[in-house]
Parts: structure tokens; sequence; C-alpha cells
């Protein structure tokens, strides 16, 4: 029996659309901020859901976007109550689940090549790893170029944690610096990370990519979004601009997540608009022919 990682759905997202009222680049922190509650709700539903590795709602809040939005001062409060959250959330429901740290794109996501050197952003992802002691595991999230890749993982490994990095490819199944699915790979395997994975880019390209990851690293995974489309959030838009599929169901989700597991990969879940509905589907499906684990166990089988 294949033991598949199972990671939540598209948190941040959820958050979001569940405060209607809060509009800002700052996303699920602005409403984490203000109803701390709906992100403890959040994570219980997909606890609940089956899902065994769950991030902590920290996106948006690395050091370089919240000194845009004049909260850096605040940055020790809001991973505290982002642990709090999904501490609660796991007390609540008794699951015995991992808690990930999240290492996502400094600036935002969907962008090119930074002007940054690989020092200073080994810094700033150091410094949001130390935020974050308690957590189990590392994800690297929405690479869209090797040289922040690289930086994160040289963060994520000097933590001592099972840590897995993500990239994310455009619709010509490149990362939006241009750099290939091969280079990329490449460029991390060095790191040794637990997993290499895709994450938030259409499903599609996910499915083209997946057995061609296998081939060339020892654990892959993906997680796609469900979105219409990035480009106005490429563009420097809200995510309020961002629609979901209609196509997408749980079932759908499903059937192409079971498509990739057959292509090889051992960690999957879901990305932004991948709610607990379908992490359950997903969930029921799953367990009647493998055996679903946390990240953290993926280095045991």
């Amino acid at each position: 029996m294949t033991s598949i990682a199972l990671l939540d759905g598209g948190l941040g997202q959820e958050i979001y659309q569940r405060a209607p009222q809060v509009s800002s680049r700052l996303w699920s922190v602005a409403v984490m901020l203000e109803h701390p509650n709906i992100v403890k709700d959040v994570h219980k539903d997909f606890i609940r859901a089956g899902a065994k590795t769950h991030t902590l709602n920290t996106y948006p809040a690395t050091p370089t976007r919240l000194a845009k939005a004049g909260l850096l001062d605040s940055i020790d409060t809001i991973y505290r109550q982002a642990f709090f959250a999904l501490q609660q959330a796991i007390d609540e429901t008794g699951e015995d689940v991992d808690i990930a740290g999240c290492l996502p794109p400094l600036v935002g996501s969907y962008l090119g090549q930074p002007q940054r050197s690989f020092e200073d952003m080994k810094a700033e992802f150091a410094h949001i790893a130390l935020l974050q002691p308690d957590v189990d595991v590392f994800l690297i999230e929405t690479m869209s170029n090797t040289l922040e890749a690289r930086a994160a993982c040289a963060a994520a490994r000097e933590q001592g944690k099972p840590y897995g990095v993500a990239f994310r490819l455009e619709a010509d199944g490149n990362l939006r610096s241009g750099e290939s699915l091969n280079e990329a790979m490449r460029a991390v395997a060095d790191y040794a990370p637990t997993a290499v994975m895709l994450n938030c880019c259409d499903p599609a390209v996910l499915t083209t990519a997946m057995p061609h990851m296998a081939r060339n690293y020892h654990t892959v995974g993906g997680y796609a979004n469900a979105f219409k489309s990035v480009d106005d959030m490429a563009k420097g838009s809200k995510a309020d601009a961002l629609e979901a599929r209609e196509d997408l169901s749980p079932l759908v989700h499903t059937e192409r997540v079971q498509q990739w597991i057959a292509d090889g990969a051992l960690v999957v879940g879901g990305c932004c608009e991948i709610t607990p509905a379908h992490i359950q589907h997903l969930t029921q499906t799953l367990e009647q022919s493998h055996e679903i684990i946390k990240f953290s166990q993926l280095g045991e089988r």
C-alpha cells in the first residue's frame, strides 16, 4: 500500500472568502488580525476533512510585505497568532497532524526574477523560519525562480526539519522567470529537500509535468489551484480580483490527484480555491487504497 502525504487545501483563499468585508493586500493575514476565529475554524474544517499536514496562515506575512504595509513591528504577534490558531484547531479536533511553517515568495506571488542577492533573500527566509520555531516541517511554496528557491532551501535546511519546495509553472511549462522545470529541479537537488513539488499551477500543467518529475527526483508531488487566471494578481491586483473555476468540483479534483499519484506523486493536497469539501472527497477516495500520512513521515516509509 503506497503512503501518500496529504496536505490541506487553499487555506488563505478560504479564510479570505469567509470575511468578505476585509479587502487587503495582506489577504488572509488581514482577516486574522480582525477575525482570528475564522482562521481557527478553517483549520478545523481542513483537519476534519482528513488532511494530515496543515500550513500556518502566514503566506503574506514576509518582512518585505509587512514593511510595505506598515506592519513590520507586528511581525512577532502575527506569527504567534497564526500558530495559536492552528494549535487551537488541533487541540479542539484531537487529531495527530503536522504543523507546517510557510516559506513563501518574499515580495509576492507570480513574479519573475528578483532584483536581490542570494544572501539577502536567504537572510529574510532565515528570519521567517526562526519566527516559526515549533513547526514540524517547512513548506517552501509558489517559487517562480530558482534563485529565490535556492535561498529558501538554504534557510530551511539549517532548521534541521523535513521540508519541501514547490515551484509554480506557467502554461508553457516554465517558471515565470523563464527557467525550465529541469533547471528548477537541478537547482534545488543539492539541498536535498524531502520533496520537490509544484503548486498553484493550473491542474493541466501539473498533470503534464508529474511523470517527468517522478523520473528525476525520489519524492515528488503537487497541489494545483482552481483559479480561472492569476494574470491580474501578477500585475499587482488584490486577491479580490481572482475568480474560481466552476469546472473543478471535488470529484474532478480527486480524479486529477489520482492521476498525479499514478504518475508518481507522493505528496498531494490543494492550493487556492481547493476547499475542505475537495479535501474530504479526496481523503475518502484515497483511504480506500492508500495509507494517508503526514509530510514528516515521508522519510520513514
